[in-house]
């Protein structure tokens, strides 16, 4: 009998890179909800259709990602029906970056989304968003307008207080409940509090997957043990102790994640100390059509199919400029579900950072 494909196996045979591979979503709405999680998280809300097609469409004009948590293990009370919901946006002023509520009823989750709503339009107002694309220029960023300052009535206030949470999503990817599991159960033991399962982040190859909020790190390739040393490391401002399991930071693209946190790794900085700067320039691209056309012939050989230039400005006020190049890896199955259809993934590479003329 044929071994059962997992695509976490496949992928660490393969080593495929991870670095800037984080969803790029800037905020997220999680809804705690134990049970009836299937492969889309918003399509498994249990809300009235007319209530889901509101908070698609209003998260989606936030830039939110709806995600399901519960308790690992499943254990919740009977009695309380009482559920959470969190709204987390790593780059809002501190104090206001997580933001908690309640909800019996389903139209109490409004609240959670015009708390993303109310950080989205902060954001913009503050100069911290272009059209179609936000560019923040993170925690640092100056105090929130005093409309926003505070969450709507009945919502209690911000905090920075340490989440996380661990994909166990199963009917996405059996390999996110195989590997996600049992590193849920292991932090939850150091972490009772903060730690939650969770829907989809994305990367099922590289399950276990762990989202450190309020930063807005995601890791990969866990286990039970790396997952403990990862989130110790990370609390300690020292990512590049376990830089083989950094996938990204959440709200950018894909190119931009890898400069800021390649830059990061390269000056031997702690989390959180650099950010996006000015200009973000494609100076070769490719054409789609080209890609798609030469997809295979372009993956064997390790060409480039687009080189980008993005500056980065790090805290203690040196300006940088970073390389990073995009390439087309060979045609693989990227989910358990995928086997017989491989498919090419296009990941950055950081090529090296050098002081901005």
């Amino acid at each position: 009998m044929a071994d059962t494909f997992r695509c976490s196996d496949a992928a660490r045979e393969r080593m495929d890179p991870m670095l800037g591979t984080a969803p790029p979503q800037r905020r997220l709405l999680l809804v705690e909800q134990d049970s009836g999680w299937g492969s889309d998280a918003l399509a498994s809300l249990d809300v009235p259709d007319d209530l889901r097609e509101e908070i698609r469409a209003s998260t989606a004009g936030s830039g939110t990602r709806v995600m399901l948590i519960r308790r690992p293990g499943r254990q919740r009370s009977s009695v309380c029906l009482m559920r959470a919901w969190c709204v987390v946006d790593p780059f809002a002023p501190a104090g206001h970056r997580i933001t908690w509520g309640t909800w019996s009823y389903p139209t109490e989750l409004l609240a959670g989304v015009e708390r993303a709503e109310e950080l989205a339009s902060w954001a913009r107002a503050a100069g911290h968003a272009a059209p179609g694309q936000e560019h923040d220029t993170g925690p640092q960023a100056r105090a929130l307008p005093a409309d926003t300052r505070q969450p709507r009535t009945g919502t209690p206030p911000g905090d920075d207080e340490l989440l996380l949470l661990v994909c166990t999503n199963g009917r996405k990817d059996v390999c996110c409940a195989v590997r996600g599991r049992p590193v849920a159960l292991s932090l939850a033991q150091r972490f009772p509090e903060e730690t939650w399962e969770c829907t989809h982040t994305g990367g099922d190859r590289f399950a276990a997957n762990v989202v450190v909020l309020p930063d807005g790190a995601i890791y990969g390739g866990l286990d039970t043990d790396s997952a403990l040393e990862t989130v110790a490391a990370h609390r300690q401002g020292r990512p590049g102790e376990v830089r083989q399991h950094l996938r990204g930071l959440i709200g950018y693209p894909r190119p931009v994640q890898a400069a800021l946190l390649g830059t990061q790794l390269e000056l031997g900085l702690p989390w959180g100390q650099t950010r996006l700067g000015p200009l973000v320039e494609a100076t070769a691209r490719l054409p789609e059509s080209q890609v798609e056309e030469q997809g295979e012939q372009l993956a064997a050989a390790g060409a480039e199919v687009a080189r980008w230039r993005i500056d980065v400005d790090v805290a203690d006020g040196r300006q940088m400029v970073a390389d990073v190049t995009e390439h087309l890896r060979p045609a693989a199955a990227l989910t358990c579900k995928a086997v017989g259809r491989p498919a090419h993934s296009r990941v950055p590479l950081f090529k090296g950072v050098a002081l901005r003329a």
